[in-house]
């Protein structure tokens, strides 16, 4: 596992490659998983905790650019940049207030609200409400501390190739 947490990804293109393979990693573990007959809760809590275990991973070994690459992450710190973490913090704020919105109005009789949680147990609903909301708080309490730090050195605009003349 230490050698795992020693790897450092720097290039954005690769960040890229590590979440799109973590979201796709999310694909064949539940069906393993239902394959293996185990109990839906036990799927989505397996489910739930792979997701996590990827993002804080993602967490520890992505590097921004003139953060220091060798040394580990302080605990605290989910991304390098503070507009990044408040961004994150604020778009996995609103995911479980929106789920939880959904069930409530599911609890209440609201038809259309079954078929969006047709796909969760009741604990798996839940479960994944609390991890993202335990995300949120994570990347606003980055966002918050990197405030108070000073600011590492500006990214470089993206700029479209001039046309040959």
């Amino acid at each position: 596992m230490r050698r795992l947490l020693d790897v450092r990804i720097t290039r954005w293109y690769f960040k890229l490659l590590y979440v799109v393979g973590a979201w796709l990693l999310g694909i064949p573990v539940p069906a393993l998983l239902n394959a293996l007959h185990l109990p839906p809760a036990a799927v989505d809590a397996v489910s739930w905790a792979v997701s996590l275990a990827s993002v804080l991973l993602g967490a520890r070994i992505f590097r921004g650019r003139g953060e220091p690459v060798a040394p580990p992450r302080p605990w605290w710190k989910m991304t390098a940049r503070p507009r990044l973490s408040g961004t994150l913090g604020i778009l996995f704020a609103v995911t479980p207030a929106s789920a939880a919105a959904v069930a409530i109005a599911a609890a209440l009789g609201v038809d259309a609200a079954f078929g969006a949680l047709d796909r969760y147990t009741d604990a798996g609903l839940w479960t994944g409400i609390l991890e993202i909301t335990a995300l949120a708080a994570l990347y606003l309490n980055s966002a918050a501390r990197l405030r108070r730090l000073p600011a590492l050195p500006a990214e470089p605009k993206f700029r479209t190739p001039r046309a040959l003349h």
